[in-house]
């Protein structure tokens, strides 16, 4: 399955789990009342966001609960709030020096979250 994530940036889901977000620009939001996401969360065990891509959405990865690991590209500067919502099989997410603005709640309820770490080069 595939699908747009904002005017320039596009998802591809595989059939082994892996969602890739791909393209240039930032993601698009998804705040409360903004509608489902376009991909199915329950199917989602490893993110992978794409050079070119410069933010993660807001409420991006809400409920992906089978999510095991995120791989976030030097090209993202923001990471928005709550991205990473109640993702309980996420254990560990490193997030490149270009980041420089995290949002509230951005692994909110991840329940198995033993490690954040700022990479830095």
């Amino acid at each position: 399955a595939s699908g747009n994530l904002g005017a320039n940036v596009q998802w591809l889901l595989d059939n082994d789990g892996v969602l890739t977000i791909s393209g240039n620009g930032p993601m698009v939001d998804y705040s409360y009342g903004s509608g489902a996401l376009p991909y199915q969360a329950n199917l989602v065990k490893k993110v992978v966001i794409a050079d070119g891509v410069t933010s993660v959405g807001e409420r991006a990865f809400k409920d992906c609960k089978v999510l095991k690991s995120v791989e976030i590209a030097d090209s993202v500067t923001s990471i928005g709030k709550q991205a990473i919502y109640s993702c309980s099989s996420l254990t560990s997410v490193v997030i490149p020096d270009s980041v420089t603005s995290i949002g509230i709640f951005a692994f909110f309820d991840c329940s198995s979250l033993t490690s954040v770490a700022k990479l830095f080069r």
